[in-house]
């Protein structure tokens, strides 16, 4: 099961990835985000070097994805 999430890519803050999940959902593809930032006590941006929050698709959309976030 694991081996079909991919991580989409590495944010500084929750705020940042959990916007991007919502553009993503909008368009339907299905995202989640994890972070170690005490279950959001703490969403200030990480330190330097620190970059922990991550948002991770299907691999099956990782594609379209990348495409939304890059359109170039």
């Amino acid at each position: 099961m694991t081996e079909n999430i991919v991580v989409l890519k590495t944010y500084s803050s929750r705020i940042e990835a959990e916007l991007v999940r919502g553009k993503l959902e909008t368009v339907g593809i299905e995202s989640f985000v994890m972070a170690d930032d005490a279950g959001g006590m703490y969403p200030f941006p990480a330190q330097s070097g620190f970059d922990k929050v991550k948002l991770f698709v299907r691999k099956s959309d990782l594609k379209n994805a990348l495409k939304l976030l890059c359109p170039n």
